[in-house]
Parts: C-alpha cells; sequence; structure tokens
C-alpha cells in the first residue's frame, strides 16, 4: 500500500505550485499565514520589509503577493504602487492585510493598485477564500482574451458638456455588451485628467494610461498594452484613467493609434468614454469610431453643446448614420420634450434614458453598475435591447451557439414586440 503522503507529491508533481509572497514586519503574521495555508499546495515565502518584500518578488515572480500597510522605511501602499509600475507586476494580485479598518485606508488600498483589503486580525477561511477569489480572477484574465480576425467595432459616449451621464452610459452599455455576447470587450477610460470608470466598477488602479504615455508609437506593443488592462469580476476589460490632474500624462496622437490598433485586433468591441472636448486625442478616437453616442441633456446649455458637436462632426465628414443621439433624463421635469430636442437639433433621438437619479447616484457611490445591481429593471433591458443595436452585424445576424442569458433575454422582448 503506497503512502499517502507520497501519493499527494505524486498528483502535485505535474503542476506548478502556487507562490505567495508574504511582506510583513511581525513575524508573527508570517506564522499565522503559513498556518492558515498548510492545506494548501502553496510555496510561501517571506520578507520582513518593504525593500526586501520588493526584493524577492523580482526573483520569486509570485502569483499572488500579501502586504501589511505599516512597515519602517516603505509602508505597504508605496511597495504596491513601486511593483505596479512595473509589467512583470501589473496583473499580479496584491492583497492588502492591516490592522486598519477606516474607509480611509481601504481607499488608499484600491488606490495604490491594491486588488483586496482584509483586516487584521483574520479568519483562516476568510483569508483562504479572499486568495481563491483573486487567483481564479487572474487566471480568467489571462485566458478569455481570444484574438478575433474580425476587427472590433469601435463605439464613442461623448459629449460637449459634462454632467449628462456619459460614464453611467458607457459602463452600462460595456456591461450590456460583453453579458449579451460573451466576447471580449473593453471600455476606455479617456477622461485623462479626472478618470472615474475605476470608481463606478468599484476597482482598484493598478495602472493607468499614464503607464502607457512614455511609449512612443514605435515602442508600443501588445506586451505594454496588456500590462495596463484591468478586469472587472464581471469579466468586463477596462483601461482606466488617473483619477488626479496631477498624475496625468500626455497621450500622443501616434502612440493612441497604435494602442487602438492593437486592442481592435485583440477585443470584439471596445467602447470609449471620451472627455468633453474636440482635443486631438478625442478626434482620433471620433475618426476611429465606428458608432458616435452624443448625450444630450433635457437643458438649454447641453442643447447647445449638443448643437456644436453635431456641426463638428459634420465638418469633420463624419456621415449622419454614424452619429446616435442620446436623450439622458437628468432632471426630472423639463418642458424641453422630445419633439423640440429633436427639432431644435434636426436629428432624431435614438434612446431616451429616462429620469431615475437616485439609482444612478447609489450606483456610482457604491461602485455598482445598475445593470448588474437591477439585472430585471426596465433601465437594465433598455441597455441590454441598445447594446444588441449598436451590435456588429455578424453578431446580430446569427444566433450563438449558446446563447447567454442576456441574449435570450433581448431576443424574448424582440419576440414579445414582434406580436403586438
Amino acid at each position: 500500500m503506497p503512502n499517502t503522503e507520497n501519493l499527494i507529491l505524486i498528483q502535485n508533481k505535474g503542476k506548478s505550485m502556487i507562490k505567495i509572497l508574504v511582506i510583513d514586519d511581525e513575524e508573527i503574521y508570517h506564522n499565522m499565514i503559513i498556518h492558515a495555508l498548510k492545506e494548501k499546495n502553496y510555496r510561501i515565502e517571506t520578507a520582513s520589509s518593504g525593500s526586501e518584500g520588493i526584493q524577492k518578488a523580482h526573483r520569486l515572480k509570485p502569483d499572488l503577493i500579501i502586504t501589511d500597510v505599516i512597515m519602517p522605511n516603505m509602508n505597504g501602499y508605496e511597495v504596491t504602487t513601486t511593483l505596479r509600475r512595473e509589467n512583470s507586476f501589473a496583473q499580479t494580485p496584491i492583497l492588502i492585510l492591516t490592522a486598519q479598518t477606516d474607509m480611509q485606508a481601504k481607499l488608499e488600498a484600491f488606490e495604490a493598485g491594491a486588488d483586496d483589503y482584509l483586516s487584521k486580525p483574520f479568519e483562516p477561511k476568510e483569508l483562504i477564500a479572499r486568495i481563491e477569489v483573486l487567483l481564479r480572477r487572474n487566471k480568467r484574465v489571462k485566458s478569455t482574451r481570444v484574438n478575433e480576425k474580425e476587427k472590433a467595432r469601435l463605439i464613442a459616449v461623448h459629449s460637449l458638456r459634462g454632467g449628462t451621464g456619459c460614464s453611467s452610459l458607457a459602463i452600462n452599455l460595456s456591461l450590456s455588451i460583453y453579458r449579451l455576447w460573451e466576447k471580449p470587450t473593453i471600455l476606455l477610460d479617456m477622461a485623462m485628467t479626472a478618470g472615474q470608470v475605476a470608481l463606478m466598477l468599484n476597482a482598484p488602479l493598478k495602472r493607468t494610461w499614464t503607464d502607457l504615455a512614455r511609449f512612443d508609437a514605435e515602442s508600443i506593443d501588445i506586451e505594454a498594452v496588456n500590462s495596463t488592462i484591468s478586469q472587472h469580476e464581471s469579466g468586463l476589460d477596462f483601461i482606466p484613467a488617473p483619477t488626479l490632474p496631477s498624475e496625468a500624462s500626455p497621450l500622443e496622437k501616434e502612440t493612441l493609434n497604435g494602442i487602438l490598433n492593437i486592442l481592435r485586433k485583440e477585443f470584439s468591441y471596445i467602447i470609449c468614454d471620451l472627455p468633453h472636448d474636440f482635443s486631438p486625442m478625442t478626434l482620433s478616437v471620433l475618426d476611429e469610431a465606428d458608432i458616435i453616442l452624443l448625450l444630450v441633456a433635457p437643458e438649454m446649455a447641453s442643447i447647445r453643446a449638443a448643437s456644436a458637436a453635431l456641426d463638428t462632426y459634420r465638418k469633420l465628414g463624419y456621415p449622419p448614420e454614424k452619429v446616435k443621439l442620446i436623450l439622458n433624463a437628468v432632471i426630472p421635469r423639463s418642458d424641453l420634450t422630445v419633439k423640440k430636442i429633436e427639432d431644435a437639433l434636426s436629428v432624431p433621438i435614438t434612446i431616451t434614458i429616462p429620469h431615475i437619479a437616485d439609482k444612478f447616484v447609489r450606483a456610482i457611490n457604491y461602485g455598482k453598475p445598475l445593470t448588474l445591481e437591477h439585472p430585471e429593471s426596465t433601465l437594465t433591458a433598455l441597455f441590454e435591447d441598445f447594446a444588441f443595436l449598436l451590435s456588429s452585424r455578424k453578431h446580430k445576424k446569427n444566433k450563438p451557439i449558446s446563447p447567454s442569458d442576456t441574449w435570450k433575454k433581448v431576443y424574448k422582448r424582440f419576440m414579445a414586440r414582434r406580436k403586438k
């Protein structure tokens, strides 16, 4: 009869052991983590300071890093930020483990680029669960992107006036498209000086457009772009913008075009949340876009801004069918009806997003997009149906081999409308 321990070794022989690096200046927590994970097939190495942790990370190339916050010389936030600047650690899961429990500490952890946050003292089962979730998520990131022959469909969300709901539309539309087709979909937060997409997805800022701005058009490659892509727990990929203007770096037009060319080979759908301007970067995206969604609110300043945008589109030679006018009822009541707005702009409104400000505000505050938090709501149905309308002809024409739940809901509503 073979020894059980030997059987375990034989079973694990052909598998690569998961490597975890623990950075903490208190040895007791090294021992507690090792004890908590003793039943798992993990190789655990420890470091007693931030600088030692960075050195060991370079040597070990861990699959996951656990770091304390308060340490001498270099704290855990600084360790995380330093590692995130390097391509080889851009996607490595990092768990902040600390005695600090206030909300500010949690926000600082995510701002530094951590994936998760767990307070000391911890329950061993919770630590194991958090680690397994992070490892599964990282594995999914590496495996979900496929290289399709057809060039990605690029949708630009634009407005010359802030407060019209561009980011909310871009996020919920991106999620709806991804859940509809279950194809690689990426959301680009192009508001380079005050990005909000990561906040609205409750996701950490691992790397941003600033990390790509240092490349020129000749040196940008798929490895650099992939190292900057984050993934939401839903499976949606995104590139965030920095949240502070002081962290922003100008992105050269040629570099951006090179990035877009790389992404169009990697993804099926690209949704761009654009700044409220006609800067060279914005114009580059608008030129490349297959569809422009121009948002307008039912108030005069927004309508005037939409008129200026439409006039610019015409002067740029964009065909009328490329532009879809979206009315977002950001105020509860307005004398400016759909017909009055259409008459003023001489463009039909494609869809109207009804006024439900409380749900949108709650979604932003908690980082839980409306279409995920309320999957059966009428507004989610509106986004899903609109996502189908904007999808590529190839996808709309052919029923998926394994239809998603979202596709089934869209089809059911379509058939119900046909019977009326």
